[in-house]
């Protein structure tokens, strides 16, 4: 019986977790924004942090939680393509300045992405951003 059980315990050891695994590598994760060039016009709230995970994001701010969610609608090393269906109203475009996101949906050209920096640029705007 005692080498039935550790037969059972080693058998079930092979098989893999339910987890779901990052798909977007180094992308995948909790970023703070550090800075966004030029400066927004209104600035909400200092700690604001994007959250990506499989084909989502979040956009969260410190004081206030989660704010937002929006898709990943195409990402590979060179670009990151983002779209927020529920920020569409004049108060949500503001608070999506403040993340360097101008439109929606808005593509990113990938200046710099590592395991502990990211950089993205849309047009003259710069989002500097580190894992958190």
């Amino acid at each position: 019986m005692k080498y039935l059980s550790i037969l059972i315990l080693f058998v079930t050891g092979l098989f893999p977790s339910c987890q779901k695994s990052p798909i977007n590598g180094d992308l995948d994760g909790q970023w703070q924004v550090l800075k966004v060039t030029p400066t927004p016009e209104e600035v909400f709230e200092t700690r604001i942090y994007i959250c990506f995970s499989l084909h989502t994001c979040q956009l969260t701010a410190y004081d206030l939680g989660p704010w937002t969610s929006g898709n990943i609608l195409k990402f590979s090393p060179s670009t990151l393509e983002l779209e927020f269906p529920h920020a569409n109203s004049a108060e949500s475009v503001k608070k999506l300045r403040q993340y360097g996101i101008n439109s929606s949906p808005v593509t990113f050209s990938i200046e710099s992405l590592t395991k502990k920096t990211l950089i993205l640029r849309d047009g003259e705007t710069i989002i500097e951003l580190r894992k958190f």
